[in-house]
Order: C-alpha cells, then structure tokens, then sequence
C-alpha cells in the first residue's frame, strides 16, 4: 500500500488546517516569530495544546509542514506541461507566469511567508531555476546571459516581494512580460 493509497481523515486535514490559518494570521499581526508559542497558536486555531503535540513536534515543525504544503503547491504549478504547452513565449515565460499566478492567488500567505528565511530561500531555488532554464534557451538563441543567474533570481525575487507588497496592482501576465523585458533587456 503506497501513501497515496492512504486516506487522511477531513478531521485531521481539518485541524491541521487550522493551526495553520492560525499560524499565519498571528504572523501577519506580528512578524516577530520569537513571540509565537504552542498556546497562542492552540488559542487562535480553538483547538487545544495536546491536539496540537498530535499533530506537530512544535512550532518549527508546524512551519516546516506549511512550507512543504505551499512549496508543493507551487512547484505542481509550475509544471513541465505548462512549459510544454507555451505557443508564443519561450518555455520559461509560462514557467515564471504560472510562478506569478500562484503568488498573486496567495498574495497574502506568501507576503508573511517570505518573511521566513528558510522559505525565502526555497522559493529562490524555485526562481534559478526557472532563470537556469531561461539561461539555456539564451544560449541556444546566441545571446548568452552577462549576469549570474543568481543575480538575475535575486532581482527578480525582489520584485516579487515589491509587487506583494504594492498588494499586486499588476497582473501576473504582465509582472511576466515585464521581468522577461527586463532580463533580456529590451526595452
């Protein structure tokens, strides 16, 4: 019997659920996570601190689960399939769009999550390596990147930060189109 083959029980989903809503929403009032503990978080969620042991070896684990869970999320959204299935743009162009999309459906969650170093720089992998991709169609193309990929992942996370932080004024088609602008410095 695989995992997949196992069933959760909703109540477990259900209460796992939330003790995450209610990690995030006491993030979101307070970005000092030194001020969480299990009772604050129990307390918030309306469940209880043994419910919580059952469940999570702590806060860190509760956070770790979260990032795996959104980290998850994305990465099935970011699909070989969606590159696959690009008409007018380069593989990587649907890659980063379906990276933006994602962001901008879960603005809210991922403004306080980028707030969490571990999570940040996963979501940076993420990020390099869809400007790796990017990277080698260039090289195909015969215009080989001047800057690192790295500093390429970096700007563009920044951005991505601004544009949470502006509460998405612009779509994530165009936050694309304007990255891709900028990276390949057109004007």
């Amino acid at each position: 019997m695989s995992s997949e083959d196992i069933k959760i029980d909703p109540r477990i989903k259900r209460t796992k659920k939330m003790f995450k809503q209610a990690l995030i929403s006491l993030i979101r009032e307070d970005s000092d996570q030194t001020k969480l503990t299990v009772q604050r978080i129990a307390d918030r969620a309306e469940l209880n601190r043994a419910t919580f042991y059952l469940h999570y070896d702590g806060i860190d684990d509760l956070m770790e689960q979260m990032i795996e869970g959104i980290l998850d999320e994305m990465y099935q959204t970011i699909t070989i399939d969606a590159i696959k299935n690009s008409s007018s743009h380069s593989p990587s162009y649907p890659a980063l769009t379906s990276f933006l999309e994602h962001f901008y459906q879960n603005a809210g969650l991922y403004h306080v999550m980028l707030e969490n170093k571990a999570f940040h720089d996963r979501v940076f992998g993420m990020l390099l390596d869809i400007i790796t991709l990017w990277g080698e169609e260039r090289i195909i193309k015969g215009r080989p990147f001047h800057v690192l990929n790295e500093v390429i992942a970096s700007s563009t996370l920044g951005i991505v930060t601004w544009w949470l932080k502006e509460r998405t004024p612009y779509s994530p088609n165009y936050m694309a189109h304007q990255i891709t602008l900028l990276v390949n410095g057109e004007k």
